[in-house]
């Protein structure tokens, strides 16, 4: 985007900022990455360090050794010497930005020519001035005030009909992954903090008020958005978590979906689909007790598989079930063990084998082979088991990019082990084109 072009499309965003239009993402990221200054400017600007020392140190020596420029100006011919009339216009000249030097050679007039070689004349100061006026310093007022609305997490773009709109923790590896793979437009992510991978952001905390929800609902313009993400589930447990391996609870999101209903009624916006990935087992307690013993009559639970029956259009993604899907269809017919350290296998082994049988598994007599699942507490011990490959039908299953990228650097195929992330960011592309 060069010369009058450039210009043209520029301008045309800061009218935009300038009248209350939202702009889109590209148009934010054309916007951001101006300079004002151009080659030649640059050349300005760095001439202009080296004049400003170039001059002080001239005048310094004309005054500290006046005899020395005195010998020096009664040898030098005779027009460099400025005559009455001419010398009063110069000092006149010089008034106007400095003081006048009152002397009629021209070498000492040569300290405020260097220093003012841009404006000499005024030519500079008129330049500034119809500069400040220029499309440029438009441009680079709407730049100011975008980059300033971005960084506070209050900048309203303008989104594709369909985008999602990702409500994250601090560090979802899974939410970064899936905003990074998006078309520009399709996705805006909401956040407590900035996420260091996209300008495409608003700020919400978790525990603001209703207005505070509302307020950027419809600044992410969830009137228009496909769907509506929350990632309650922590990168370390995308796989057979415990019970409060969470950075939301159900019961806040039960709180925060119920007030997104009453937004979009009150609103008259379309219900939008909302996904959870996050653990349909994971359930939090509430019940009633007496000073002496729990009422076990009042126990309710509030948990993701709940709150999918309480509302409509809501859709869990259970990073578990899609693992143990991707088992049994991957080895029908298979005994399936499970391969872990003593602590791994207290805390994984039943849920593993559970998470199994909701999908059918039985591993009786129609077993044809056996395959060995490795998880464990810490990657490292997956990422040994891996490196020793003691055995033929291993398979394990990884949650980090560090742990995967060692695997294959050990020439292990893809089919081999079992990428967590890979599956639920696939899943949620196909979720996110259906709608």
């Amino acid at each position: 985007m060069q010369g009058m072009s450039q210009r043209k499309v520029l301008t045309a965003i800061a009218n935009k900022v300038f009248n209350g239009v939202d702009i889109s993402p590209d148009e934010v990221e054309q916007l951001l990455s101006f300079d004002i200054l151009t080659p030649e400017e640059n050349f300005i600007k760095r001439l202009t360090l080296v004049t400003v020392p170039m001059a002080l140190v001239l005048g310094f020596t004309i005054a500290a050794f006046p005899t020395f420029y005195e010998s020096i100006v009664l040898s030098l011919p005779n027009w460099t010497n400025l005559s009455d009339s001419t010398l009063a216009g110069v000092d006149y000249l010089w008034e106007i930005f400095t003081d006048p030097v009152g002397k009629k050679n021209i070498i000492y007039h040569i300290p405020n020519i260097v220093l003012h070689s841009f404006g000499i004349l005024g030519l500079q100061k008129v330049w500034e001035y119809i500069r400040n006026k220029t499309w440029r310093d438009k441009v680079m007022a709407a730049r100011s005030t975008v980059k300033e609305q971005i960084e506070k997490g209050e900048f309203s773009f303008q989104l594709k009909q369909g985008h999602s709109i990702l409500f994250t923790g601090n560090g979802d590896f899974i939410a970064q992954q899936f905003a990074l793979n998006a078309a520009s437009g399709e996705l805006i992510t909401i956040s407590t903090t900035k996420p260091f991978y996209t300008d495409v952001w608003n700020r919400f905390e978790m525990n603001a008020p209703f207005s505070a929800l509302k307020g950027i609902l419809e600044i992410a313009n969830a009137n228009t958005s496909g769907e509506i993400i929350f990632f309650p589930v922590t990168d370390l447990h995308l796989y057979l978590p415990g019970k409060e391996d969470y950075d939301i609870s159900p019961e806040k999101l039960e709180v925060l979906i119920t007030a997104i209903r009453d937004i979009e009624r009150m609103n008259g916006w379309k219900e939008n689909r909302i996904i959870i990935l996050g653990d349909k087992e994971q359930k939090s307690k509430i019940q009633t007790e007496s000073r002496v013993n729990a009422l076990e009559y009042t126990l309710e639970f509030v948990s993701l598989e709940t709150i999918q029956k309480r509302f409509s259009n809501i859709v869990v993604l259970d990073p578990s079930d899609l693992v143990s899907e991707e088992l049994m269809k991957r080895y029908p017919n298979h005994r399936f063990l499970f391969r872990s350290s003593i602590k791994g296998s207290q805390v994984y082994k039943k849920r593993f084998y559970s998470r199994l049988e909701a999908f059918g598994y039985e591993g009786g007599d129609k077993v044809v082979d056996t395959i060995t699942v490795g998880y464990d507490l810490f990657e490292e011990q997956i990422e040994c088991e891996s490196r020793k490959r003691i055995m033929e039908n291993y398979l394990p299953v990884v949650l980090s990019r560090e742990v995967y990228d060692a695997i294959l650097r050990q020439n292990i195929s893809e089919d081999k082990f079992i990428y967590v992330p890979d599956l639920v960011i696939a899943k949620l592309k196909e979720m996110a084109a259906s709608q």
